[in-house]
């Protein structure tokens, strides 16, 4: 018999980093899901009437990669993971958000995205005002 499909270190990474994504969101209030079909959108964001396309880049070291400059999205957002293969601290984690039009610009360490980190404020700017 041959074993089920195996979910490779890559896959396991960006999945917890789009779910670390989704649930920082949800606690503010912006609902975030997969769209059902690979669109070239990690994640499609709704805060009332607001809708975001989201790309999701995960890295478990200082530095990411960009997306293609052809993809299109609203906001980059750049998890950094802390932990180890095993167990990962989500709470030590990094989320930054990055409007699409600063991404060519932007630098790809993490420890220089000080600018996007993820906030009630970052997320109002790219989601809309948020319910009190």
């Amino acid at each position: 018999r041959r074993p089920m499909n195996q979910v490779t270190d890559k896959i396991k990474t960006g999945t917890v980093g789009e779910l670390l994504v989704q649930i920082r969101l949800l606690q503010l209030g912006v609902q975030a899901a997969p769209p059902i079909k690979d669109s070239g959108n990690d994640l499609v964001a709704v805060n009332g009437r607001e809708f975001r396309a989201i790309s999701v880049r995960t890295t478990t070291s200082f530095s990411y990669n960009k997306p293609n400059a052809a993809r299109l999205y609203h906001v980059l957002a750049v998890v950094r993971l802390v932990g180890d293969d095993r167990i990962i601290n989500l709470d030590e984690s990094e989320i930054f958000l990055i409007p699409q039009a600063d991404v060519a610009g932007a630098p790809t360490r993490c420890d220089r995205l000080e600018q996007y980190r993820f906030s009630r404020q970052a997320v109002e700017t790219h989601f809309g005002n948020l319910a009190a």
